[in-house]
């Protein structure tokens, strides 16, 4: 018992500070213009990382291959 009574006395003098973030509304936030614009397809091949990002997705195989520039309601459907 006499080491738990020694660790209660060392941290008797913190304290402990929440972080206020947490639990702060939506995390998605943002409007389908914006993500448009930042990570769509016209955006991806103006610039040369873009390309990249293209080919590994055109190499995988990915059926979608920018996910940003479709309509949230049809990540809904099953096409």
């Amino acid at each position: 018992m006499q080491p738990l009574r020694r660790l209660a006395e060392a941290f008797r003098g913190l304290t402990i500070e929440c972080n206020r973030k947490k639990g702060k509304g939506n995390t998605l936030e943002g409007t389908r213009r914006k993500r448009a614009r930042v990570s769509g397809f016209r955006t991806r091949i103006s610039t040369p990382a873009g390309l990249k990002v293209l080919a590994a997705r055109r190499k995988k195989g990915r059926k979608v291959l920018v996910p940003a520039s479709r309509p949230v309601k049809w990540n809904k459907m099953k096409i």
